[in-house]
């Protein structure tokens, strides 16, 4: 069997973290610079829309990270009234994105969040 490109490899680590609870709506793997690498969305989510909100909201959280608590940013979140919109570092360049049901449990997202992060990572850091 041959072996799976980078982006199928990225592909299934994404699929693996929708299928893994019900309550997650999407993810996507998105670079600094609002371009979408990878994604696994339900239809009706623009993944275009997704990548540059996600850059605008990590450039707010960056920037009060830095200034106020003179640290890095490693993850945000929202909670709106229908789920979360969940956003980590994977490495300098790229960010996870995660969308969910207000009913998940967060415990459980952010477990999942960390294994694809390390997943993804090791991916990513093959590349460069």
């Amino acid at each position: 069997m041959a072996q799976k490109t980078n982006v199928e490899q990225l592909e299934g680590i994404l699929r693996d973290l929708h299928n893994s609870t019900p309550d997650i709506l999407g993810c996507a793997l998105v670079s600094i610079d609002g371009f979408v690498i990878s994604s696994y969305l339900e239809q009706g989510i623009d993944e275009e829309s997704l990548a540059g909100l996600t850059t605008a909201i990590i450039g707010v959280g960056e920037r009060v990270a830095t200034e106020m608590l003179k640290d890095r940013l490693e993850q945000t979140y929202i909670k709106a009234g229908k789920g979360y919109v969940i956003i980590n570092s994977v490495t300098d360049e790229t960010l996870l994105v995660v969308l969910t049901t207000s009913t998940i449990k967060l415990g459980l997202a952010f477990l999942e969040v960390k294994r694809t992060i390390r997943q993804a990572g090791e991916v990513l850091n093959n590349i460069s």
